[in-house]
């Protein structure tokens, strides 16, 4: 299998799969807007920006399909009003936002415009979220070419977790999770050098995603797995285990395209039959299929 055929079998089957359960993400699928119940559907508009973002095509009759479902859901004054009731929602209503406009389906001129405001009349930009979450923010609005007043990059990174020096063996699942969204967000999902992070310490990054990389291939984690090739891909150093962590999840892939998450549904394992258990399967292997997907467009990106 070539270098590009792997991550290009991953992403035709990931697709397929989401495309087939586009209603998973619509949060208004249990009714009313709780909690972060916008969270699938924006990280359904990052997989479609960085489709529209590719360098190498992509089907667009799929991603048409995600951008109605965008379309569909950002025009309802129920969706438009969360990130002003709610204003830890304003990044998933940012992105879905981006997309569209993007996508030729929005004017964001007007909708941007009132974020600026919202930004200018809030404490959201005060310093008093994680700094990953700070650059998780400022990414966003920089993807929106939203005005703010955030530190650089730079400044942000330096009060991240992965800017001190960690031994892998201690390193924690839910730490792996923040060292590869902090590289995300420098790197704009793989589109760009990571801003902020000197080529020096994006080799010892690299070093750390390697053999971390190594141990949640072991481990049989797909999540870890295909959130580390990215990382790996986004910090643009070679990494001994990428090859290996593709044909792991060319591997692990269903037949139906998804790549399961810790608790989802093995490749060898029957059907789910009941509602529930469609539901409970389809919420395990999403986010796994996603990022994915994810890596995959970056690694054709980059080539």
């Amino acid at each position: 299998m070539t270098p590009s055929a792997a991550p290009k079998q991953v992403l035709e089957g990931a697709l397929t799969w989401i495309d087939g359960h586009l209603p998973h993400f619509d949060p208004f699928k249990d009714g009313e807007l709780t909690g972060l119940c916008e969270i699938p559907l924006s990280e359904l508009a990052i997989l479609t920006l960085s489709a529209q973002r590719c360098s190498r095509p992509v089907d667009t009759a799929v991603t048409t399909r995600f951008l109605d479902l965008l379309e569909s859901t950002h025009h309802k004054p129920l969706y438009q009003e969360r990130p002003f009731r709610e204003p830890e929602t304003l990044v998933s209503h940012l992105v879905v936002a981006v997309a569209l406009e993007r996508g030729g389906r929005l004017d964001g001129c007007a909708f941007l415009a009132s974020i600026e405001q919202l930004i200018e009349a809030s404490t959201l930009t005060a310093p008093a979220l994680p700094p990953h979450r700070m650059m998780e923010l400022r990414h966003a609005l920089d993807l929106g070419q939203v005005g703010h007043g955030l530190p650089s990059y730079l400044t942000l990174y330096r009060s991240t977790m992965p800017a001190r020096p960690v031994n892998p063996i201690y390193v924690s699942r839910a730490e792996a999770y923040i060292l590869t969204h902090v590289i995300f967000y420098a790197a704009d999902l793989g589109f760009r050098s990571p801003e902020g992070i000197c080529a020096g310490e994006r080799k010892r990054l690299a070093k750390l995603v390697e053999r971390l990389l190594g141990m949640y291939i072991v481990a049989r984690n797909w999540d870890l797995t295909a959130e580390l090739i990215l990382s790996a891909l986004c910090l643009r150093n070679p990494c001994a285990f990428n090859d290996v962590g593709w044909q792991c999840l060319v591997s692990a892939q269903r037949a139906d395209g998804a790549v399961p998450g810790t608790r989802g549904r093995p490749k060898e394992a029957a059907m789910p039959t009941t509602p529930e258990d469609i539901d409970a399967d389809v919420g395990s292997c999403y986010h796994t299929t996603l990022v994915s997907a994810l890596a995959a467009l970056s690694a054709l990106h980059i080539g």
